[in-house]
């Protein structure tokens, strides 16, 4: 069971993003989910506020709420683009599209309901709060400017509208989508887990204290879900990868959704498919966390041994068994070579021969040569993957939402996959990134 957790018992139920670019929606145009669907809400004309750049959360439009619905804004004046002026914009235009947060409320309050018709007397309202390229430190309380006051404001301002309308407020989930930046690190060469594992213990704890007990005045914590920065953005060390990790299997109300790589993206920003798609990933989460009540973990290593030539892995599978996937370079499907996985010793790569699925939890690597001292098990790295891996689970899970592409709202024509067009998005768990040592 999870921990004590605040539920959506109250008459306006907030869930709140925050991150950079990606919690955003950067480069998310054309806006899919512009058809209110459920109950869900909104604060002003759009899940975001009016500046991306400020340390201020003004809402688009009048303090009230509204059916929740995708929009555009230009970036740099928060003003809403009808769908004509975004059809027109020129390719890696960073307008602001589609988000996660549509399709995860939509996802997460539809379940609910379906399994709960009372539930219908506490609404979700979907805001976000991220700045793009910023990183952990820079979001964090005290810095300055100081980002970490758009939560504040937020809050504050969807607890004063509630109130107006003789309704009980909560914060029931943070959705935190940060780390590309801190990927990098300092001097370009990677990140430090340990550092960013503080950091991102320190920003909860001062969200908790600030904005959930200062401003929203409640008592039990909103459950945090994170996803695993990667992709593109990956690092051979994954460094900040793994201390997201840690923070998800360790600290009580915190979990991982899973990694973002597997979706579509024009290049580091996801499509729009790709943030519904990984938005409808947060959504089964929260559904399986806050309704169901459910210990949820991500698909992860538990166990690695050295058995001659073979490493063997065993993973916490949350519906076994393991399979085989082809997740998204960009807009196109990939097979990741060695599954991607990749085995390195103090002398360099160690050749792979084979990677197989035994059993429902586990994998065999056989080595193509006799490893030296400090062997050590990678995937979905850097250097021979380009941050991607092809293992998931068998969860049948699909979203509410589909695959779409239309050339006449800004689609451009590497979104054109007719394979998914209209197919429901699956929801397979897919492994997490991962460094980790192989004993002797």
């Amino acid at each position: 069971m999870s921990p004590p957790l605040a539920r959506p018992v109250f008459g306006i139920n907030h869930v709140i993003a925050y991150g950079q670019s990606l919690a955003s929606g950067w480069e998310g145009w054309p806006a899919l989910s512009t058809t209110p669907r459920h109950d869900c809400l909104m604060l002003g004309r759009s899940v975001r506020p009016r500046d991306e750049n400020r340390p201020t959360w003004r809402p688009v439009g009048e303090a009230a709420f509204h059916p929740l619905a995708a929009t555009v804004q230009e970036r740099e004046s928060g003003a809403l683009l009808s769908p004509a002026q975004a059809a027109g914009l020129p390719p890696r235009a960073t307008a602001l599209g589609e988000t996660v947060l549509e399709a995860a409320v939509n996802h997460w309050r539809g379940r609910m309901l379906a399994e709960d018709p009372g539930a219908a007397a506490h609404p979700l309202l979907a805001s976000t709060c991220g700045v793009g390229g910023r990183t952990l430190a820079a979001l964090s309380k005290g810095a300055r400017p100081e980002m970490f006051l758009r939560l504040r404001d937020c809050a504050a301002l969807a607890r004063q509208t509630a109130a107006g309308a003789g309704q009980s407020y909560g914060i029931v989930a943070l959705l935190f989508l940060q780390g590309e930046q801190d990927t990098r690190g300092p001097d370009g060469n990677g990140g430090d887990r340990e550092a960013y594992r503080a950091t991102l213990r320190r920003w909860r704890d001062d969200v908790m204290q600030d904005v959930v007990h200062g401003i929203a005045g409640q008592a039990e914590p909103p459950a945090l879900f994170l996803y695993q920065t990667g992709g593109v953005y990956a690092q051979d060390d994954h460094a900040v990868a793994m201390a997201q990790l840690d923070v998800a299997l360790s600290d009580p109300g915190c979990f991982m959704v899973g990694p973002a790589y597997p979706v579509p993206d024009k290049g580091g920003h996801l499509d729009p498919n790709g943030y519904r798609w990984l938005g409808a990933q947060f959504g089964k989460v929260m559904h399986r966390v806050l309704t169901r009540g459910e210990a949820w973990k991500p698909l992860h290593p538990l166990a690695v041994r050295r058995e001659g030539d073979v490493v063997r892995l065993r993973f916490h599978v949350p519906v076994p068994p393991l399979a085989w996937g082809k997740p998204f370079r960009h807009r196109m499907q990939v097979a990741p070579r060695d599954g991607g996985f990749t085995l390195v010793d103090a002398a360099g790569e160690v050749p792979i021969a084979a990677v197989v699925l035994e059993g429902p939890d586990r994998v065999a690597i056989t080595m193509a040569r006799a490893p030296g001292p400090a062997l050590r098990v990678r995937y979905a790295d850097r250097a021979r993957h380009g941050g991607l891996g092809a293992l998931h689970d068998s969860d049948p899970a699909r979203a509410e939402d589909t695959y779409e592409y239309d050339p006449l709202t800004g689609h451009d024509a590497a979104a054109d996959l007719p394979e998914w067009q209209g197919q429901r998005l699956p929801l397979a768990n897919w492994c997490v990134a991962f460094n980790m040592p192989v004993p002797d």
